[in-house]
Order: C-alpha cells, then structure tokens, then sequence
C-alpha cells in the first residue's frame, strides 16, 4: 500500500474504553474512539497498527472482499415498508439561501439556492424520526395493551446494531430505522422489548414468555438478524 494511511471514517463511542481499529467490508477503516480522546491522535494509532492494517487488507482483498465504500445514491423516494407508505422526494433549486423541507401529503419538498449531501442526508434522517415516532408510538401503546405488559416511556434512537432495548425502570428505546422493516418484524421487535418489562434478562424464563406470547419467534429472531439490508445505504452514511 503506497499510500499510508488509506482513508478511514472514525466514530466516538461512549462504551468503547479503549482505541479500537476495525476492517469492515464494502466500508473501509474505521477508527472506534472512547470518548475525550482527540481525532487528532488517529493517525497516530494507525501507525502502530500498520503491519496489523497492511496484512489484513490483502487478506480480505484476496478473500474477494472490497474496502471501498459504496458510492451514495440520494434516493428519490423513502418506502416505509412497517406502515406500507412511500413518500416521493423533490428537490428544487430556488434563490433562497438555507434549505427549506416540507411535507405534502405524499411528496417531501426540498428546496434552496444550495445544499451540501450531507444536508440533504440529515433532512432526510430527521424526517425519518419524525414519521417513526408517531407511529412507533402507537404501535407499542398498541400491543402494550394487548399483552397486558405496560412500559414507562419511549424513547426513538437512531443505531446501527441494536432494534431496541428495555431500561430497568422499564423506559423503552426503539430504533427509527426499524420503519424499513416489515411489520411483522416491527411487531416482534415491540414483543422482545414488552417481555423485558417482567424479565430483564435472556434467561430460559425470559424465552418461554416470548414463546407463550408469539410462538414463532424462532424463525422472526432469526429474520431479523438478516433484517439490517432491508435499511437504505444513504441513512448510515
């Protein structure tokens, strides 16, 4: 590799304790930070780490996996598949300086003298939550009656590994992006996290409780876990 260091995305990460370095494929080098740790200490830890990048670069390389990222494709459209909508995009140049978004029925304006793609991505992520909190919330309230399992508050989060989760005081977190799945995998998502309200824990208890109230969660646990394609490339970027 003549050039060193190749291009690499860095995260901070509240959990991470220490500098963690990792190879993803179809997404390159990417740099984990604890947080209080400054970005510009990274090429600094790259360097120590050159033998380790160098030869798990070819590795992966002869394995036929690419580093590079793919190449972003603003999308014209955001399918919803859990509420079975889709929403067409605009996107028109005016005089106006600053982006301007709106909702028309079925129709999501943007408009501006000019934007960067990384505005563009953050209008569209925040149109996501904001069309996944109502409907989440419903559908939680929903079933939460349903199985007779009430919960304390909700929260929306934008994650990229985890659906959901359940505090101890019963607070639940649901993931925005869950709106790109289907519903019966939404559903099951809202189940997993009710029964964490009598069990806060995966014990064998735990699982027959999940069983009793939806008797396929083998085969939706392990839709699910396949599940993370179905979310658009443009919303992670």
């Amino acid at each position: 590799m003549a050039d060193f260091p190749p291009p690499y995305s860095v995260r901070v990460s509240a959990r991470a304790k220490n500098v963690i370095i990792k190879l993803i494929p179809n997404k390159g080098l990417e740099v984990v930070l604890p947080k209080g740790v400054s970005k510009s200490k990274v090429p600094g830890f790259l360097e120590k780490r050159r033998e380790w990048i160098l030869s798990a670069t070819k590795q992966l390389e002869e394995k036929g996996f690419s580093l590079t990222p793919p190449k972003l494709i603003l999308p014209d459209s955001i399918i919803f598949t859990a509420s079975e909508t889709e929403i067409f995009i605009r996107r028109t140049r005016t005089r106006k300086l600053g982006l301007r978004v709106r909702k028309n029925v079925d129709k999501l304006m943007l408009s501006g003298a000019d934007w960067t793609v990384q505005e563009d991505i953050a209008a569209l992520t925040k149109f996501v939550r904001g069309q996944a909190r109502p409907f989440l919330s419903a559908e939680l309230a929903k079933v939460s009656k349903e199985l007779g399992m009430p919960y304390k508050r909700l929260f929306i989060r934008s994650q990229r590994k985890r659906w959901g989760s359940c505090s101890s005081n019963g607070n639940i977190n649901l993931n925005m992006k869950l709106m790109f799945l289907p519903y019966r995998l939404v559903r099951y998502v809202l189940i997993h996290e009710l029964c964490h309200t009598v069990h806060l824990n995966h014990s064998g208890k735990y699982w027959q409780l999940v069983k009793q109230v939806e008797p396929d969660f083998q085969v939706l646990e392990q839709d699910l876990g396949n599940s993370s394609i179905l979310v658009p490339d443009w919303i992670n970027f």
